[in-house]
């Protein structure tokens, strides 16, 4: 019976994290799989994303660090992004600033 349940919390945070991603993206910056691998190293966000109402999240952008970000109950997220080209073409890096208040 958990099992089910762990799929149905996992499928939920799946949507969740789309939703942010999709938020951010709206913002100019495409980070969906960067925010599933955040979920993914830490449980205690992925658990703040599932219990909190996704309308009361607030984003901004930040300028001159070429980030995006939200807040997440005690938590500031932000994503730096830094972008290159290569031999293969054009990519990005992501970092991840947590900030808890």
């Amino acid at each position: 019976m958990s099992t089910i349940l762990d799929q149905e919390m996992k499928e939920k945070l799946d949507r969740r994290v789309i939703a942010i991603g999709e938020k951010m993206s709206e913002l100019g910056f495409d980070l969906e799989e960067d925010m599933k691998e955040l979920v993914e190293m830490r449980e205690d966000i992925a658990e703040l994303i599932l219990t909190t109402k996704l309308k009361k999240m607030e984003y901004f952008v930040e300028k001159e660090g070429n980030g995006v970000g939200f807040y997440l109950g005690d938590f500031q997220i932000t994503f730096f992004v830094e972008y290159g080209e290569d031999e293969e073409g054009p990519y990005y890096e992501a970092t991840a600033e947590i900030i808890e208040a």
